[in-house]
């Protein structure tokens, strides 16, 4: 039994050679078949992902439809049980063919197995079709790999899954324990529960294609790129090695006590670990440490870097018994690097921020709101801020200033505010130890002119005062002007008002009047443009009833400094 695309179809062939159609689906390809216990086909399809009992008779019923795009393999359990993986998400587009596709799905039935009437095919044969060269480059897995198990008459259950791995064959060992073979890294795992599973071996080649256990308990791997047929077991080895990913730490670290936790069960444990500024281990990484033996650990030896991988070697007892690795721990502190402060703003004149807090305090009565899985824990440590910045209210001479800042390291920062005169040498101090990012005070303390506003942010709340670092940041020029603009040469004319408005600091932002005591009412500077700080204006009161009028004339600047004159017309 041949399965085929990209007609999706079945053949069965004869031994004289002779081909028919067992099964026809409206899929593209069937990928992978296998016979059940009962003389039934299942079959895995691409793009829907379909899990298909085809009877003997060749009629096909779908038992299960995959979250994935293509069932890549199947194998049967002992209790009829099937057992599917599938890659692919079927929202992406298709990822690329694997470097080394695997040949056509084949099964032989079971003995004694006659299927029914099919029909026969002729093969035509149209010319060659072009060949493209194979390349050794990783196959994507857009959506990763899932292997389920299909009980017979209840419900499908997930029982592994992986990001990385490409699955191209399942089997079963002796024990009835799954079998997963992949690419595009040669591994090969062992699922002995329903959340683990170990890493029976990883091939020096990039896939493994099939699986063939044999009676005495031995495993046979084809592989492909390189192809080659490897024999696993029956005996366990007594030593093994494993290799961590490798470790990013984010910056120049040191690195501290390397150790693990597990059973020796009479074994023996060796850690042994690398470094390098590379992030892939290859040349011009150290050489790996001298072994760490002791439960209880052992300083890491290998130089300052940045990135660090660990092996383990497992040795077993005299026993057999394998010793049990379940977590290993490296401690490692990050050169320290100095905070950054991104950007400086003053905030809008006349408004201020709530008063700055003091900092945070966990107590018995703290809270912690957790992450998404998989995500990092936000900071517990006095001075973590969410850098949101709360809403201002009105105070007339309050001025404000708000900044980003960032540390590489992580560490919590505490800032300082200090202040400058145009033609001043000195910075004077409004406050530190601040641990919010925005700060307001009271301008009005100060002479009209220009300053500019400086922030320090240390990172010491993280690190002791040797290692503790700084830096600085200064804000654009900016005016405090509290003095109200000069209104002059307030003149009447018959029914005409003329004046001159003029502010040492600040642009004229707007003129208003009021007749007898009435409503404010804007009126434009000679220009039409309120657009600099010395401005004319004239107004005419032609409509005004005749008799004696009073005429108030108010001027504002930029920060909302008033000006208020009086004169009457008659």
């Amino acid at each position: 039994y041949v399965a085929t695309g990209d007609q999706g179809a079945i053949h069965r062939v004869a031994p004289d050679g002779k081909g028919e159609v067992f099964f026809r689906s409206d899929e593209t390809h069937i990928r992978s078949i296998a016979f059940d216990r009962e003389g039934n086909l299942i079959a895995g399809t691409e793009p829907g992902g379909l899990v298909i009992r085809i009877s003997p008779k060749g009629e096909g019923f779908v038992v299960y439809q995959m979250a994935k795009r293509e069932v890549t393999a199947l194998a049967i359990g002992p209790k009829n049980e099937i057992y599917a993986a599938a890659v692919g998400s079927k929202t992406a587009p298709r990822p690329a063919a694997p470097a080394a596709a695997p040949a056509p799905a084949v099964a032989q039935p079971p003995a004694g197995l006659t299927p029914t009437t099919a029909i026969t095919v002729t093969p035509q044969v149209t010319g060659a079709p072009a060949i493209a060269l194979a390349t050794t480059a990783p196959a994507t897995v857009p959506g990763g790999s899932d292997v389920y198990v299909i009980p017979s008459q209840e419900n499908p259950t997930r029982l592994w899954t992986n990001s990385q791995d490409v699955v191209y064959a399942l089997a079963l060992d002796r024990n009835h324990r799954l079998l997963i073979a992949c690419g595009n890294k040669g591994n090969l795992y062992r699922l002995e529960e329903h959340s683990l599973y170990v890493t029976l071996a990883s091939l020096p080649v990039e896939q493994i294609t099939m699986l063939a256990p044999d009676k005495d308990g031995a495993l046979y791997a084809a592989t492909g790129n390189v192809g080659k047929v490897f024999r696993l077991g029956p005996g366990i080895a007594s030593e093994g090695t494993i290799e961590s990913d490798v470790f990013d730490s984010g910056g120049f670290a040191r690195w501290g006590r390397l150790q693990y936790g597990g059973e020796l069960n009479g074994g023996r444990v060796a850690l042994t670990a690398r470094s390098g500024n590379l992030d892939r281990p290859q040349k011009n990484w150290s050489a790996w440490s001298q072994p760490v033996t002791a439960p209880e650990g052992g300083r890491i030896t290998a130089p300052s870097a940045r990135f660090l991988q660990w092996r383990a070697t497992l040795t077993a007892g005299p026993n057999n018994a394998s010793p049990w690795l379940d977590s290993v721990d490296a401690a490692y502190l990050r050169q320290n690097v100095a905070p950054k402060i991104d950007r400086i703003e003053i905030t809008p004149y006349n408004y201020r921020f709530p008063a700055p807090t003091t900092p945070l305090t966990l107590s018995s009565a703290a809270t912690l709101t957790l992450p998404a899985f998989g995500a990092k824990a936000p900071s517990t440590r006095p001075g973590a801020d969410s850098g949101a910045y709360p809403a201002m209210t009105y105070q007339k001479g309050a001025l404000g200033v708000r900044w980003t800042a960032s540390d590489e390291n992580g560490d919590s920062l505490v800032y300082a505010v200090e202040i400058r005169g145009a033609k001043e040498k000195n910075w004077k101090l409004l406050r530190d130890k601040i641990h919010e990012k925005y700060y307001s005070f009271d301008s009005t303390a100060f002479a009209d002119g220009e300053y500019r506003i400086r922030v320090t942010a240390s990172d010491s709340p993280s690190n002791t005062p040797e290692d503790a670092l700084v830096a600085h940041e200064e804000s654009d020029p900016f005016v405090i002007d509290n003095t109200p603009p000069a209104i002059t040469n307030l003149q009447v004319s018959g029914r005409t008002v003329k004046w001159h408005a003029a502010d040492a600091l600040s642009v004229i932002y707007k003129a208003e009047y009021s007749v007898d005591g009435g409503e404010w009412t804007m009126v434009d500077p000679s220009g039409k443009l309120s657009d600099s700080q010395s401005l004319d204006y004239e107004l005419s009161l032609g409509n005004l009833a005749p008799g004696e009028h009073t005429i108030a004339v108010r001027v504002i600047d930029d920060n909302d400094n008033t000006a208020v004159t009086r004169t009457v017309l008659r």
